[in-house]
């Protein structure tokens, strides 16, 4: 098809007139009153959102909230709630911290011989505690390790590696040829294929044609219509 026919074929054809007319009439009857009650509730609003609200808020709503409700509340929180809680936490709270946390310091300077003793003993039941890990370590943990460990390189590695191989020399190639081969030979040739042969043979033609002789002339009539009411 030449780009000329193409063209041709996309411009849009005017109505009949016996259509056409009806059609704009019934537009003008129905569509206008519509656009100009629109246009003048739009004019409208415009108007008092000039010439109203905003002389309104300007000069009247913002200056009775900022001297009835924030002054008020600014006094408020600065004179009867800050600076007396401030008052109070300077000349009660203050003090009486102070003197807790002085009476605390001169309490832990004067247990200092117990701290001191105190110390001592942690630090030997600590050499103890460690004196006896160590005897834990050299005599039974590293020699259980160590036999762990032969165990696990000169037994336990050798018959994981045999089983291994036997598994996979038995059963994963059974379990191949005896199921996954015939399996997806059945899949492809007994299911896909006959399957996608019906598709392309009995589901995809009759859908062509519905798409060609009824979807597309609808579509297209649908297109001009609202193109010649000026929708689209």
């Amino acid at each position: 098809m030449s780009a000329t026919q193409r063209g041709t074929r996309n411009e849009i054809e005017p109505l009949p007139g016996w259509i056409a007319w009806p059609i704009r009439v019934l537009a003008v009857i129905f569509v206008v009153p519509f656009r100009l009650a629109w246009d003048a509730l739009a004019y409208v609003g415009r108007f008092i959102g000039k010439y109203v609200l905003k002389p309104f808020a300007e000069y009247v709503l913002f200056p009775v909230l900022y001297y009835l409700i924030w002054v008020p509340l600014r006094f408020l929180a600065v004179y009867v709630l800050w600076r007396p809680l401030a008052w109070v936490a300077v000349h009660l709270l203050f003090p009486v911290f102070q003197a807790l946390w002085d009476g605390l310091v001169w309490f832990v300077k004067a247990l200092g011989p117990f701290w001191r003793l105190l110390g001592r003993v942690l630090l030997e039941m600590a050499r103890a505690v460690a004196f006896v890990m160590t005897l834990l370590y050299r005599y039974l943990l590293r020699p259980i390790g160590l036999a762990l460990r032969f165990v696990w390189v000169w037994i336990v590695t050798p018959v994981g590696r045999a089983v291994a191989w036997a598994w996979k020399h038995s059963v994963v190639l059974l379990w191949r040829y005896l199921v996954v081969i015939p399996i997806s030979w059945a899949w492809r040739y007994l299911v896909a294929i006959p399957v996608s042969w019906v598709w392309r043979t009995v589901v995809v033609p009759p859908a062509r044609w519905v798409r060609t002789a009824v979807l597309h002339p609808i579509a297209e009539t649908t297109r001009r219509v609202l193109a010649s009411l000026g929708l689209r």
